[in-house]
């Protein structure tokens, strides 16, 4: 099912970023635990997305969301969400390139190579790794994450992705992880922590920084090494 509505409960504990809906609602959008779901608000183009939870304390046909994420919604408990998957990289890959198609019909073969050579920049951007290549993998967390992002951070976040080489994954820090500054962390060799996001910005990489739970950390390098560092930043 491409979208589901739900009804929105306030949650009582802060969780930004995490929700909590019924089993059965995983299964009508056809989505697993963990995945990234996107929510919005009737009758208004206003999205946030979020990690999806099963709990079966929500009764059917609910939805648990942080005050925060209530807010930035402009919902209120009681409200009735649009709810539907995130569409993966490669989902959005084919969009843009079918989009790419429409466009291009019946024009010039010059526009037709103009066009598909656009196509193919957008691929390699989106992708954001240096060498452009098409098997580095983007999270679906990353990109849920990324659309919570004020315009220049998400630029800010692209170039400090696109200046290492790898498996991109954003790791949520546990709200029990406690306080740790960068220069605590330890990452095995091979990844990098390219970024750190605090709500909508992207905060300072120094050492000094401290994590706190909710904060969003990217790592970017060899997908075998990834698991271990997400422990490692207390994901």
């Amino acid at each position: 099912m491409d979208e589901i509505q739900l009804i929105a409960q306030k949650r009582a504990f802060p969780s930004r970023g995490r929700a909590r809906i019924h089993e059965d609602a995983l299964k009508k959008l056809e989505t697993e635990e963990g995945s990234s779901i996107d929510i919005g608000i009737l009758d208004a183009e206003k999205w946030i997305s979020a990690t999806a939870f099963a709990d079966s304390l929500v009764t059917s046909g609910h939805i648990r969301l942080s005050v925060e994420d209530l807010q930035v919604l402009g919902a209120s408990e009681g409200s009735t969400l649009r709810i539907r998957k995130t569409a993966s990289m490669t989902e959005q890959i084919k969009g843009g390139l079918s989009k790419t198609g429409e466009a291009i019909k019946g024009t010039s073969t010059a526009s037709i190579k103009a066009g598909a050579a656009g196509a193919a920049s957008s691929v390699s951007t989106g992708l954001g790794n240096a060498g452009h290549s098409v098997s580095a993998a983007f999270s679906n967390a990353y990109e849920a994450a990324k659309k919570r992002l004020k315009p220049n951070d998400a630029a800010t976040l692209d170039k400090a992705l696109k200046a290492n080489k790898g498996e991109v994954r954003a790791i949520t820090v546990t709200t029990d992880s406690g306080i740790r500054p960068l220069s605590s962390i330890i990452l095995p060799k091979g990844v990098v922590l390219a970024a750190v996001q605090r709500g909508d910005a992207i905060q300072t990489t120094d050492p000094s920084f401290v994590l706190i739970g909710g904060d969003i950390v990217y790592l970017v390098g060899e997908s075998s090494l990834l698991d271990e560092a997400a422990k490692v930043t207390g994901g």
